[in-house]
């Protein structure tokens, strides 16, 4: 029978594939010199101490397991314990002990598991298997089969860690494509229609723009907070203060400034601001894109490094003109200010920040443009390189058909 007989016992799941089953115990702080393990063909046998008292555990298995092919590794507070199945019960259990039990469930979240374990049991049938071609029967003394088990266990345990740090490679480039493809989509709207509405409209829509544009506008700022924390958690490189300050540089600006004041969004310097912010991220996050899956778009990579030289200086200069007249709006109306006395003792001028915030604006916008600037030298030196490896495999590649040819018409 199976069962529990511990002062706290663990919670197990277990999964399977094909040739494997897997149990994940969930053990705090176990002392590794109480581990006991015993494995036979129909049973589990576990146990170990902990600092909140003595963790047992002993399981009938519905089917058979070869008790000579398992690995144990312990991870994340877990024993994660994998077993080979028994040559003839290489099939789907239906369950894996004759009885349920309540500390015992099935873990959902291992059945899209890739082979990687498969192929790691297979690692230790192979190595076995050379070993007995090479220097007979195995000795079957417990001992020396341990260790045979403990010196395979390192080929197991780098091939998960392996495949775990591919499932959160490819799960990161998902989302993080997913992330770039709907941010650009926003911009791209935002920006073909703003100039679109000109074109068709005439400049009659430069008034109305903001309006029809906003609520886009805003969702995709919005959304860009993400990559703060996206720099934080290191899902994407680069400084995470340059990115901070990007990001709520613009968040000031839209929210505080335009959004609040009606009075500034029918103004020529707020259409110009729309159209040059997005213009510039239909660009970006193409780039970024191509750039998770380390791919090579000359084309796109000169337009990320060129097209901000005159967009920048007009996106900065509409920046300031419009929270320059806001100061005198938010003057006049005391919006976003507070006066003493209150309860919490405290002032503040929005004028007077607004101030500051242009100030320094104007300094930042001059560091930001030499930053680019840097970054373009870099990125047309790439370029550069590039042509040049382009250019020496296509000389090789027509002197290659040269040869050919000349080959050819020796034969004939």
């Amino acid at each position: 029978s199976s069962g529990i007989n511990a002062e706290y016992g663990p919670q197990v799941k277990w999964y399977q594939k094909d040739s494997l089953i897997g149990l994940l115990i969930e053990i705090v702080d176990p002392k590794k010199e109480s581990e006991k393990l015993d494995i036979t063909e129909t049973s589990i046998h576990f146990e170990a101490e902990t600092s909140t008292g003595r963790n047992e555990f002993d399981i009938t298995l519905h089917k058979r397991v070869d008790p000579k092919k398992y690995n144990a590794k312990v991870k994340d507070r877990r024993i994660k314990l994998i077993i080979a199945k028994a040559e003839d019960c290489q099939e789907e259990w239906s369950r894996l002990t004759p009885e349920k039990h309540r500390w015992l469930k099935f873990d959902i979240d291992s059945v899209d598991l890739t082979d990687e374990e498969t192929m790691a049991a297979r690692k230790l049938e192979d190595a076995k298997r050379r070993l007995e071609a090479e220097h007979g029967p195995l000795p079957q003394d417990a001992k020396i089969q341990q260790m045979s088990n403990m010196l395979n266990a390192d080929d197991i345990s780098r091939d998960l860690e392996e495949a775990e740090k591919e499932m959160y490679d490819m799960l990161k480039n998902s989302y993080l494509t997913i992330y770039n493809s709907v941010v650009w989509l926003g911009y791209f709207y935002v920006f073909f229609v703003s100039l679109l509405r000109v074109a068709f409209e005439g400049t009659g829509a430069i008034k109305t723009n903001y309006a029809t544009m906003s609520w886009l506008l805003k969702s995709c700022q919005q959304t860009v907070f993400l990559e703060i924390i996206h720099s934080v958690t290191g899902l994407t490189k680069g400084s995470t203060a340059a990115t901070f300050l990007q990001v709520t540089g613009r968040a000031v600006v839209l929210f505080s400034v335009v959004d609040s004041e009606p009075v500034l969004q029918t103004s020529l310097s707020c259409y110009l601001l729309v159209v040059a912010w997005s213009a510039v991220e239909v660009f970006r996050y193409p780039y970024y894109i191509v750039q998770i899956y380390e791919l090579y778009f000359p084309k796109l990579m000169w337009l990320r490094y060129n097209v901000w030289i005159p967009l920048y200086p007009i996106g900065i200069l509409c920046e300031a003109y419009l929270v320059y007249q806001c100061i005198g709006l938010v003057a006049e109306s005391g919006r976003l200010t507070v006066s003493l006395p209150n309860r919490l003792n405290v002032a503040f001028d929005f004028s007077s920040f607004l101030k500051i915030y242009l100030a320094a604006t104007s300094i930042g916008g001059v560091i930001l443009m030499k930053h680019m600037g840097s970054q373009r030298t870099k990125a047309l030196k790439k370029l550069a390189k590039f042509k040049q490896m382009e250019d020496i495999y296509h000389k090789e590649k027509d002197l290659i058909n040269i040869r050919k040819k000349k080959e050819s018409k020796k034969a004939k």
